[in-house]
């Protein structure tokens, strides 16, 4: 079989709603049996479904596990690795950025992301993923508003999933060197979800674990992944998008949020959600 990298030789799909701006989507793929394919992403985490066909295909460093439909693979951002299509195969990808895990694992696990080492999975058999992994597909080819919100809701899950089951990270085989301790960075998280509606310092939050705010950052940006503003501005934002399910009007929303002014918030949101809040509340309407 002759072997090509992925991008030249499996064919696109259906086609999805990509209204909002997102740090986690889907598109839907068919490749042609004969050919040893080449998969690397070097932007994402790749969740990949077999929607029809693929039996017998084997990944080549375990050819003892072979691919067929409602069967998944993992993929983890950077990893190269060869694929031998001996059947004509229908597929989708979910593709999750590195940032996206990061946050959901910081934010809903207290998780130092210094621990998350998410890895390979080779024809893995999940229904509760399987379902998952339809619902989100599903409401995606939707193409509506209403379609990307439930999806929305849906990544959630299907993250959970993935930090849960997939990381591989074995603390006993690595030395991790300064960071937050767990206490500490339950109680840095706890305080900033108590102040999303104030200013927060980088003096009051290293102050909350007794250390400087220039060690305090350092050792901040080591747990979480990235510095204290870029973490508490994407808090703000997903609690805007919980606000933006009721009634409250945008300048009280932003008001409680922190923001200085709701012009403010229109700009962030738009910038990390790809619409503005007033658009996003829409879609609860559509």
């Amino acid at each position: 079989m002759d072997t090509r990298h992925f991008n030249t030789l499996v064919t696109p799909q259906t086609k999805v709603n990509s209204e909002l701006k997102s740090d986690i989507g889907l598109k839907h793929w068919q490749v042609e049996e004969g050919h040893n394919v080449v998969y690397q992403n070097d932007d994402f985490h790749t969740l990949s479904l077999y929607l029809q066909g693929g039996e017998n295909n084997i990944r080549l460093d375990q050819p003892s596990k072979k691919g067929s439909a409602g069967q998944f693979c993992f993929m983890a951002q950077s990893q190269d690795s060869t694929w031998q299509i001996k059947q004509r195969t229908e597929f989708a990808h979910i593709y999750f950025s590195k940032t996206l895990v990061n946050h959901f694992a910081a934010s809903t696990h207290q998780m130092d992301t210094r621990f998350i080492e998410l890895t390979d999975k080779v024809f893995l058999k999940d229904d509760d993923l399987h379902q998952l992994f339809l619902k989100y597909f599903s409401a995606k080819r939707l193409n509506t508003a209403n379609g990307e919100l439930f999806a929305e809701q849906v990544s959630y899950k299907l993250l959970d999933k993935i930090v849960s089951e997939f990381n591989g990270f074995n603390v006993k085989s690595r030395e991790v060197v300064g960071g937050l301790s767990p206490q500490h960075r339950r109680q840095v998280f706890a305080h900033i979800m108590d102040s999303l509606g104030h200013k927060i310092t980088i003096a009051e939050l290293a102050k909350e674990v007794n250390l400087s705010p220039h060690h305090f950052a350092k050792m901040f940006k080591l747990s979480f992944g990235e510095s204290p503003a870029s973490f508490v501005s994407w808090l703000r934002i997903e609690e805007a998008k919980k606000q933006l399910k009721t009634k409250l009007p945008l300048s009280q929303i932003s008001a409680q949020l922190g923001f200085t002014h709701q012009s403010h918030m229109t700009q962030s949101f738009k910038h990390m959600v790809g619409v503005t809040p007033a658009r996003y509340r829409t879609f609860f309407k559509d």
